[in-house]
């Protein structure tokens, strides 16, 4: 019977695995050798080698909401409905908030799958300021916690940004309720046109992703301001201040840095702010979209959304209209997650089984999980990353320890055999339960030629 925790292309090391040797001696690199072949990456050292499949592999599963079905139920995991779930976000004891934009409202997510109403009267637009469902909002998009608790809502069919408490009591932070436009001033005179994104810096400021108006404002002690973005003006140029333009931005995420990065929709880019007010071009090419892998100037996107940080600095961005996932390494990389390029759909599984269509919001799990709001699906998915191999040998006493990226709770084997023709995997070890981002198993019999492999358990 096939091994029920693997499909035709196992939880191997992806693509993205590299193998880190040691210091090798002129004589010691005589003796190594690397052989390309079937798809399969193979370094064979005197003592020891390492296998590395080349394709990507993921998990996708449906934590809450009925694929293609628009509803507006509370309830658990597939009884509860959605209309459009945009933006998510994660407070401090892993639930999840998103804003359910065609049901005007703010949900809840359990981590369990739960979902309630947090803010808002489903399916009833509105800008009513009160407290839990007694608010009213128009097809909310944008959300960001502060350091307080306080969540921020970017309102974008009433122009407007809102603040809902810890305790849920909602109230309107900036902008004129149903009179788009732009104008900068104070709070309760500025006006915005549809805006999206939503970021709130370490000292409390806010920035908003100004979609309508191309530009990124922001707001601190009562006044709107425009930080970068030439206002009402689209365009694709780099510079400080207003000389920059953009297209229709939408996605906002801080570094750990505090630099502000932009999903610049319209123009199929990501760019990068800094405190300046500087803006570049971090990864694609303004005006081309496609779905390229690789460095940063060369990859391509189509209408990026959200973005979110992980805890190692990985940038991950809902490539909406490809229907994608993607993730830009803190070294420019980028590579599709999971999803595939241009196809829509709502399978999970693993190994390039799942699919989307039009993701829109995404956050970083506290486990190092990613949960998806997968718009167009109506569903709220959870995704496991491809996870990183790094084989360490140490020749003098042939041993070789291997380390992966891990979600929190998860359990994994690692397995080795010295041929892939060989009837089946040896175990390396016990079944290892990470309890951080990072795990690893060493062979202390590192020698001869071994493939190794790691196996994420149900």
């Amino acid at each position: 019977m096939a091994d029920p925790r693997l499909t035709s292309a196992p939880w191997l090391a992806s693509f993205r695995c590299v193998a880190i040797g040691h210091s090798l001696s002129l004589r010691e690199r005589a003796r190594v050798r690397v052989r390309l072949t079937n798809n399969l990456l193979t370094i064979l050292f005197s003592f020891s080698a390492l296998s590395l499949q080349l394709h990507a592999q993921d998990a996708i599963s449906t934590l809450a909401g009925q694929a293609q079905v628009s509803g507006a139920a509370n309830g658990t995991g597939t009884n509860a409905l959605f209309s459009d779930p945009a933006a998510i976000v994660a407070d401090a004891s892993g639930n999840y908030f998103i804003a359910d934009s065609r049901n005007d409202a703010i949900r809840k997510v359990t981590p369990a799958g739960v979902v309630t109403t947090f803010a808002g009267q489903l399916g009833v637009a509105g800008l009513v300021n009160a407290t839990g469902t007694s608010a009213q909002f128009d097809a909310p998009s944008g959300l960001a916690f502060d350091a307080g608790g306080n969540l921020f809502v970017s309102d974008t069919g009433n122009n407007v940004i809102r603040k809902i408490t810890a305790g849920g009591a909602v109230s309107t932070y900036a902008g004129v309720a149903g009179s788009g436009g732009f104008l900068d001033g104070t709070t309760g005179t500025a006006l915005f046109s549809s805006p999206l994104g939503i970021a709130v810096a370490a000292d409390g400021t806010v920035y908003v992703a100004d979609s309508g108006n191309h530009c990124i404002r922001k707001i601190a002690g009562g006044t709107v301001t425009t930080l970068v973005g030439n206002p009402q003006v689209w365009g694709s140029a780099n510079g400080t201040g207003t000389n920059a333009l953009f297209n229709s931005p939408c996605g906002l995420k801080f570094s750990a840095q505090g630099i502000l990065f932009v999903s610049d929709g319209n123009n199929h880019t990501l760019r990068k702010v800094t405190t300046a007010g500087m803006v570049t071009t971090f990864a694609g090419a303004a005006g081309q979209d496609g779905t390229a892998d690789g460095e940063a100037a060369t990859a391509r996107f189509r209408n990026p959304a959200e973005l979110a940080f992980d805890k190692k600095g990985n940038l991950f961005v809902a490539d909406s209209f490809n229907q994608t996932i993607r993730k830009i390494t803190t070294n420019g990389i980028v590579s599709t997650v999971c999803g595939a390029a241009g196809v829509a759909g709502a399978d999970s599984g693993t190994n390039g089984v799942g699919r989307l269509f039009n993701p829109y919001g995404l956050v970083v799990a506290a486990d190092g999980s990613l949960v998806v709001a997968d718009t167009y699906n109506e569903l709220v998915r959870a995704v496991i990353v491809p996870f990183k191999l790094t084989l360490q040998l140490a020749g003098g006493v042939h041993t070789a320890t291997i380390s992966w990226d891990t979600v929190i709770g998860k359990k994994y084997q690692v397995q080795y055999k010295a041929d892939l023709a060989a009837a089946g995997w040896t175990n390396l070890g016990s079944v290892v339960t990470a309890v951080d981002y990072t795990s690893s198993t060493t062979d202390t019999a590192a020698t001869g030629t071994k493939l190794y492999r790691v196996l994420l358990l149900p």
